[in-house]
C-alpha cells in the first residue's frame, strides 16, 4: 500500500531512478530492484554485500558487469575471466580510477588474448615480476615498448642508465629517427661531445632533451636554440631523480638557469634544506608546486600560495597539509579559495559558517554547505539557491528536515538530488520505485 503521496505525481521518474542509483544508503532490496533495470551506480560505495555482488557478477547485461568491474568490491576480481572482452578491459583499466588489482588477478589478465587488456595491465603499479616478463615479450609492438618503458629499469644497472661506447653513441645520434636521437640525449652517461652534437639537432625535441644533460655547462645550455613555453607540460629529465645523494652536486644543479632541471630536482625527497628554501622562492610556479607536492617540510606560506593558485589533482593533498588552527583569519580574504579555508579551522564559530554560506562566490557557499556546523535551517534555505550545485547539494543533505525532503522529491529540479539523500526512509525509496513503474521485489 502506498503511504507516500504528496500531490501531483508528475516529476520525471527518471530523476528518482537516477538519484536512488547513487544513494549510498540504499539497502540491498532497493539495489536489486534498480539492478533489474540496469540502474545502479557502483561508484557510490566501496563495499557491496555478497548478495548484490552475485547479482552484478551474473547480470545478463555486460554494461552492469563492466561498471562493477571498475567500482565493485573485491568480488569484482572474478571478472578477470568474464567471457565478454569489454568487461575484462574495464577491470584491467580500473587503475585509471585509482583502483588496484591483486597480483594474481594481474597475472591472469597479462595472459588475456585481447591486446587492449594486456596494454592496461602494463600501467598498474604492482605488476608481478612474472607478468612483467610476459609483457616485455608480448607479441604486440606497442605493449612491448610500453613494458620496456615501465619495467625496463629492472634490467638496467644502478642509476637506470647504460654506458655506451663511442661507436654505439654515434649510431644513436646519427639515426634518422628523431625519437631515437631524443632518447639518446636523455641518457646522462652519453659522452659530452656527442651531447653537444645533439644540441644542434634540427629537431626541437632533441635539442630540448640535450639541453638538460648534466654534462653541459650553463653557458652551453644558454646557447641552445630552444624556447620553453610556460603553458606546456614538458617531460622532465629522469637523471634528476637518479642523481646520487650528493649535496654538492644537487646544489650545483639546483642553481641551474634551466627550468626543467630545477623542476626535475624539485621532485626529490632528499633535497638539502637550503635547496628547499631556494626552490620555495623560485620564479617558476611549477618548481614551487613540485616542491610542495614532494617535500614534507616546506613553509606554510608556500602551501597557502599553492592552494590559492593551483586547482590540479594534488590540490586536496596540499590543503590537508595546511595547519588548520588560525585559518579563520582568511574569512575576509579577497580570494574565494582562501575564504573557504576558514571553514577548516576547528575554532570557526557556527555564525561564521553561516556567513560564508551566504558568500557571493558559489564555491564558498558549497564548501559551507558541507560543513557540519551549518544548521538544518540554513541547509533548507539553500534549496532556493540559484546555483544548481547548491540547491541540489542541499536536497541531498541528510540534515534536511524530512518534511522538506519529501517536498523536494516532488520538485523537478530537486527530485534526483533528493532521491540521493541518505536520510531518505527505505519505504519511501520503494514507493518511488513503485511510482516509477519498477518491478517489485521478488
Amino acid at each position: 500500500m502506498a503511504i507516500f503521496l504528496l500531490g501531483d505525481p508528475t516529476p520525471p521518474p527518471e530523476g528518482w531512478i537516477k538519484g536512488l542509483s547513487k544513494n549510498p544508503a540504499a539497502p540491498d532490496d532497493v539495489v536489486e530492484r534498480l539492478l533489474s533495470i540496469d540502474a545502479i551506480d557502483f561508484s557510490t560505495r566501496k563495499e557491496w554485500s555478497d548478495k548484490i555482488a552475485e547479482v552484478a557478477l551474473n547480470h545478463p547485461d555486460p554494461k552492469v558487469r563492466r561498471n562493477f568491474a571498475v567500482f565493485g568490491g573485491d568480488q569484482r576480481f572474478r571478472l578477470a575471466r568474464d567471457p565478454v572482452v569489454k568487461v575484462r578491459r574495464a577491470l584491467a583499466a580500473c587503475w585509471e580510477f585509482g583502483r588496484r588489482l591483486p597480483e594474481e588477478v594481474l597475472d591472469i589478465l597479462a595472459d588475456d588474448p585481447d591486446g587492449h587488456v594486456r596494454w592496461e595491465v602494463v600501467h598498474h603499479p604492482n605488476v608481478p615480476r612474472q607478468s612483467q616478463i610476459k609483457l616485455l615479450s608480448d607479441p604486440m609492438d606497442d605493449i612491448r615498448a610500453e613494458a620496456r618503458e615501465r619495467f625496463g629499469e629492472a634490467e638496467r644497472p644502478p642509476g637506470g642508465w647504460t654506458p655506451m661506447t663511442a661507436e654505439e653513441a654515434d649510431a644513436l645520434v646519427t639515426s634518422e629517427n628523431a625519437e631515437t636521437r631524443e632518447r639518446a640525449a636523455r641518457n646522462p652517461l652519453l659522452p659530452v661531445d656527442v651531447v653537444r652534437r645533439l644540441t644542434r639537432d634540427p629537431e626541437f625535441r632533441v635539442r630540448l632533451a640535450a639541453s638538460s644533460h648534466p654534462a653541459l655547462t650553463e653557458d652551453e645550455r644558454a646557447s641552445i636554440d630552444i624556447e620553453i613555453d610556460p603553458e606546456i607540460v614538458y617531460r622532465l629529465p629522469e637523471w634528476t631523480l637518479s642523481l646520487p645523494h650528493d649535496a654538492v652536486e644537487v646544489r650545483r644543479h639546483a642553481a641551474s638557469a634551466h627550468v626543467l632541471i630545477r623542476r626535475g630536482l624539485a621532485r626529490r625527497k632528499d633535497l638539502p634544506q637550503d635547496v628547499k628554501e631556494r626552490f620555495a622562492a623560485d620564479e617558476d610556479f611549477v618548481v614551487r608546486l613540485l616542491l610542495a607536492e614532494n617535500s614534507d617540510d616546506v613553509p606554510v606560506e608556500l602551501l597557502l600560495e599553492i592552494w590559492r593558485e593551483w586547482e590540479g589533482l594534488s590540490q586536496w593533498r596540499i590543503k590537508e597539509r595546511i595547519p588548520r588552527q588560525g585559518l579563520r583569519r582568511f574569512a575576509d580574504d579577497p580570494h574565494p579559495r582562501m575564504r573557504a579555508l576558514a571553514l577548516g579551522d576547528p575554532q570557526t564559530p557556527p555564525e561564521l559558517v553561516d556567513e560564508l554560506s551566504r558568500d557571493e562566490e558559489p564555491w564558498v557557499r558549497w564548501c559551507a554547505l558541507r560543513d557540519p556546523r551549518l544548521t538544518p535551517e540554513r541547509v533548507t534555505e539553500l534549496l532556493e539557491d540559484d546555483d544548481p550545485n547548491l540547491h541540489r547539494g542541499a536536497a541531498a543533505d541528510p540534515r534536511l528536515p524530512l518534511a522538506r525532503l519529501l517536498e523536494a522529491l516532488e520538485e523537478t529540479r530537486l527530485a534526483a538530488a533528493a532521491a540521493r539523500n541518505p536520510a531518505l526512509p527505505m519505504h519511501i525509496m520503494h514507493e518511488l520505485l513503485d511510482r516509477a513503474g519498477v518491478a517489485d521485489r521478488q
